[in-house]
């Protein structure tokens, strides 16, 4: 069975409530019980001092007026109608008695007999006295050379106190009782009135789907914990909408990119059938092939290093790369590259630096940049590259000076399938660019908790920064 949260909160509160209403009126009870004990105690003690004081002689002897109770009201402005006083030999027989004890006795228990042999007095409550409790003081009654002469029990009847704690249980119990009705349905409204806006958000948040991602929860006005909730789920939902619009472009521009090439293929393959004993014909057509399927193949290459590294988010190996090294390397590989395109490629500063990453990214970020670079850029024209370390990062610039980017381009170089000239297709090796270089590079600076910038202006080059966080 499963209990709303609005049932458990009423619960609580009313657990809460009961709980803390009957300790009160237990610790209540408990103070109002020891004040009073108190005050009785103090009255039958006083009465028996007085007891102890009348009825020995100077001498030692027991000494029992008569009318000892109209002794102790005149004299001492006593009355004894509410007391019971009792006085007994050292070996606990009865002396004399109040006259409301009648033909009973106030009983004498071994504790209390012990206790007087050796001086000390007592304090008990007998409950086998008429119908209500009696609060007993036993008092020993010692003389110097002879020691016990008499024991003084004095009683006062718990009857008014008694009544007074059985009303206060009443209107505690029936308070209680009420308080918890009340706070019962007032809990349950309330808690209503305060999930009210929690309600909301689940109906809220179940209309929404991959197909309106684009609506978003209503936010209080009070910055509670209602509104917080509201806040976090619709960032949570604009993380979403934005995933799931990469995911629908990324899915339309890979569509797109591999269209082009198949159709292309699919063509020259037509027309090459068309040809026939045309041996001129046939090779041209299965170069032009070719370049298609690389073209094809460096795209889906790149793509599966995108979904690799989407994958390997948070999981990627790391080890400790000399990235000065990896960039020498990397230029001699590219170096044949930008010869062919009439471009000058040169280390201009080289610094020891060493990251925390993977061999194989750290150099396909750097190929991507310098293969970018030497794309981009014209013959006769130069690419440069440094690495130094400064602070805690190794920071590596690779620049050109190639036609550049345009203000408005600058904001979506690292977006996939994203070219800042759709002109710029092909390079001479015949294998396009999709727009996935740069792509790349960002998902391994990321990876690595590094950042990727680039400035440029329209034709005056382009100038990207990676900052790599050092290996401590």
């Amino acid at each position: 069975m499963t209990i709303s949260v609005r049932t458990k909160l009423t619960l609580l509160y009313v657990f809460v409530l009961a709980a803390s209403l009957i300790a009160f009126s237990f610790i209540f009870s408990y103070s109002l019980s020891r004040t009073f004990t108190k005050r009785i105690d103090g009255q039958i003690t006083s009465i028996a001092d007085m007891m102890a004081h009348m009825v020995i002689k100077p001498s030692g002897q027991l000494f029992l007026p008569r009318d000892f109770e109209i002794v102790l009201e005149r004299f001492f402005g006593i009355r004894t109608g509410d007391n019971y006083i009792q006085v007994l030999d050292p070996d606990g027989a009865v002396a004399a008695r109040s006259s409301n004890l009648e033909t009973l006795n106030l009983p004498l228990s071994r504790q209390a007999h012990e206790a007087a042999l050796s001086g000390q007095s007592t304090y008990e409550i007998i409950r086998n006295i008429g119908r209500y409790p009696v609060r007993v003081v036993t008092k020993p009654i010692m003389f110097k050379d002879i020691g016990l002469v008499a024991i003084v029990q004095v009683g006062f009847s718990l009857e008014g106190i008694e009544e007074i704690f059985h009303s206060l249980f009443y209107i505690f119990g029936m308070g209680i009782i009420i308080s918890v009705v009340i706070a019962s349905v007032f809990g349950y409204l309330i808690a209503a009135r305060a999930l009210k806006p929690v309600k909301e958000i689940t109906a809220m948040a179940k209309s929404i789907g991959a197909e309106n991602l684009n609506q978003r929860i209503a936010v209080s006005a009070a910055q509670d914990e209602i509104g917080e909730l509201a806040s976090t789920i619709n960032e949570m939902i604009g993380r979403l909408e934005k995933s799931f619009r990469q995911i629908k472009q990324f899915t339309a521009d890979a569509s797109h990119e591999l269209k082009t090439p198949l159709t292309v293929l699919k063509g020259e393959m037509e027309v090459a059938l068309r040809a026939r004993d045309d041996k001129a014909r046939f090779r041209q057509t299965i170069e032009s092939s070719l370049e298609e399927i690389d073209r094809m193949s460096y795209i889906v290459r790149n793509l599966l290093d995108l979904a690799r590294m989407d994958a390997e988010k948070g999981a990627i190996p790391k080890e400790l790369v000399n990235i000065d090294e990896v960039l020498k390397e990397r230029c001699e590989q590219l170096m044949r590259q930008a010869l062919d395109k009439g471009i000058s490629l040169s280390i201009i500063k080289s610094m020891p630096a060493v990251v925390c990453g993977d061999y194989v990214r750290i150099g396909q970020l750097i190929s991507n940049l310098i293969d970018n670079a030497i794309k981009y850029s014209e013959a006769g024209g130069r690419v440069e590259v440094s690495i130094e370390a400064a602070g805690e990062s190794a920071v590596i610039k690779v620049s050109d000076a190639g036609i550049g980017i345009s203000e408005e381009d600058i904001a979506h170089v690292f977006d996939r399938f994203y070219r800042a000239d759709k002109a710029r297709s092909s390079d001479d090796n015949g294998v396009g660019g999709a727009g996935l270089g740069l792509s790349i590079c960002r998902e391994i600076v990321e990876s690595y908790n590094g950042t990727i910038d680039v400035k440029s202006t329209r034709g005056s080059g382009a100038i990207f920064t990676v900052r790599l966080p050092l290996a401590s």
